[in-house]
């Protein structure tokens, strides 16, 4: 009655034919069947007559990665990626790439053969490929190319993936803008590349199940901060202290001490620049600086608001500093 209601219950052997009879399933275990999304269900259709490729690409990447339901199996999960790249799975293709370029998963690292099945996977449309193909030829790896022609490539690539959404390969895109690096300077193009990559960890953001992992957190920050410095200092776009506050206090509120500690100064530097605005509006400060040769012996303080000459000495000190 116990095996009846599906309790675990050890097999004891009165008789050879007696523990025959009292094996039983437990309900843990796999049914005979395999329902579908089980890992025999995907096994059955990778190894069927006309394998399943996705059945394939996820049974590799389930072993390698490993789940609530299986240990990581690497040497398996390495064998059903292999099956699904070799029938064209694009992202087969650049999930090999990647393990090949870290040397993980039990395979040798192998730059060159990463390069080559990142670039397959880039012709094939795939985006991600697009981006590890850029990396790789920016930096040389397993190429075999060098000079203009890797400069070319690199470029050709890196912007190709960063206008299909690549998160990685639009900052990239905005720091080479930025720095003049492989591509143009153009101040304007990486403050629209930045934006755009703001604008994808945004969509992503809202459609990911966990938690955002810390490299990507940290690029996000930078973008943030990027993006609050170039509005402050008025490089590639106008200059806008309003703006810049706003980028500089999103990347503090996600953790970042260098912009908490860039937002406080900013804003110290914001207000007493709109003290000097309106000390500046004073008419008799303004006849004052407007003719030459006009010192304060000859100014009438009183006619100044309370507290001016005060702050003009701040001011002229902040200069100083600035100088």
């Amino acid at each position: 009655q116990a095996a009846a209601a599906g309790s675990l219950v050890p097999m004891i052997t009165l008789r050879p034919w007696v523990g025959v009879l009292l094996v039983f399933r437990s309900p843990l275990a796999l049914s005979p069947d395999c329902p579908d999304g089980s890992l025999c269900h995907l096994r059955e259709q990778a190894d069927a007559e006309e394998p399943s490729v996705e059945a394939q690409l996820a049974l590799g990447m389930e072993y390698i990665r490993g789940s609530y339901r299986t240990q990581p199996r690497p040497k398996e999960g390495v064998h059903w990626l292999t099956k699904a790249l070799e029938a064209g799975n694009a992202e087969a293709m650049v999930h090999m790439a990647k393990l090949l370029r870290q040397g993980a998963a039990g395979v040798g690292k192998d730059l060159k053969r990463s390069f080559e099945l990142a670039e397959r996977a880039a012709n094939k449309g795939h985006v991600d490929g697009m981006d590890l193909t850029a990396q790789a030829y920016w930096n040389g790896w397993g190429t075999g190319i060098s000079g203009k022609k890797q400069k070319k490539l690199a470029s050709k690539w890196l912007k190709k993936a960063a206008a299909g959404g690549a998160f990685p390969a639009q900052i990239q895109l905005a720091d080479a803008h930025r720095e003049g690096h492989f591509v143009e300077r153009d101040g304007e193009e990486a403050v629209k590349w930045y934006k755009k990559a703001l604008a994808t960890a945004d969509r992503l953001n809202e459609t990911r199940k966990g938690p955002i992992s810390k490299d990507a957190m940290k690029l996000i920050q930078k973008v943030c901060i990027t993006l609050g410095t170039m509005h402050w200092k008025g490089h590639g776009t106008e200059k806008s202290a309003t703006t810049a506050l706003e980028y500089m206090a999103r990347a503090a509120d996600l953790g970042s001490e260098p912009a908490q500690k860039a937002l406080d100064k900013m804003k110290k530097d914001a207000e007493m620049e709109k003290q000097k605005e309106e000390l500046l509006k004073d008419p008799a400060l303004e006849a004052w600086l407007s003719v030459p040769g006009k010192t304060e012996h000859n100014m009438k303080l009183k006619d100044l608001a309370p507290g001016s000459m005060e702050f003009i000495d701040k001011v002229l000190q902040s200069q100083k500093t600035d100088l």
